[in-house]
């Protein structure tokens, strides 16, 4: 009797200590704070830029974003000539700046992090809402920093906040993750940002 009361007392002791883990630094899940929110200055960034040939390589298994430009040996004769070759569309973005950004959260997935992004435009029937990244070259100075754009039509009623609402999000890799130390989503009147 002894001995299972003091191995329930070690263990209910035990147990308890561990309760800890959820609020420490070294548990991923709290890796990213809640965002706070900071007014718009317009001041150009200081910070230099870093060559994409400073940035390291990553998994050799997940594909380069610059892979059109890349020749593969094996392409087949439809893609190198003819009648049915594709040609590299180039895409032009018109969105402009969403007025606020209301919510920002960074959601830890065991192969990186969503960005997961809200924010309220002054109109109904915003559609193709896009987090843009502003330096195309990664981070500067440890801070991810993106946009939020939409297309805003400007002949749509003004509603209320819930149906003026907009979402979107982007998926950060482990490897973009190791540079990171904050991201940053700006809005035409605020940015929001949330730190590690």
């Amino acid at each position: 009797m002894r001995v299972l009361l003091s191995v329930m007392l070690i263990s209910s002791m035990t147990l308890t200590a561990c309760s800890g883990w959820r609020d420490s630094g070294v548990n991923p899940r709290n890796w990213f704070g809640n965002s706070r929110s900071a007014p718009i200055v317009n001041t150009t960034n200081t910070g230099e830029r870093r060559s994409p040939s400073d940035r390291q390589t990553g998994n050799p298994l997940i594909e380069d974003e610059n892979a059109e430009l890349i020749v593969r040996r094996n392409a087949s004769s439809a893609q190198k000539a003819g009648i049915f070759r594709r040609r590299a569309r180039v895409e032009i973005y018109d969105g402009s700046l969403v007025d606020q950004v209301t919510s920002l959260v960074v959601e830890p997935l065991p192969t990186g992090a969503i960005v997961r992004v809200t924010g309220l435009p002054q109109r109904e029937g915003a559609f193709d809402v896009r987090l843009l990244p502003i330096s195309e070259d990664g981070p500067i100075n440890g801070v991810m920093e993106y946009t939020l754009n939409a297309y805003q039509p400007i002949e749509t009623p003004v509603g209320t906040q819930s149906t003026r609402e907009v979402r979107v999000g982007a998926f950060l890799s482990n490897n973009d993750l190791e540079e990171i130390n904050e991201i940053r989503v700006r809005g035409e009147l605020n940015a929001l940002s949330s730190r590690r």
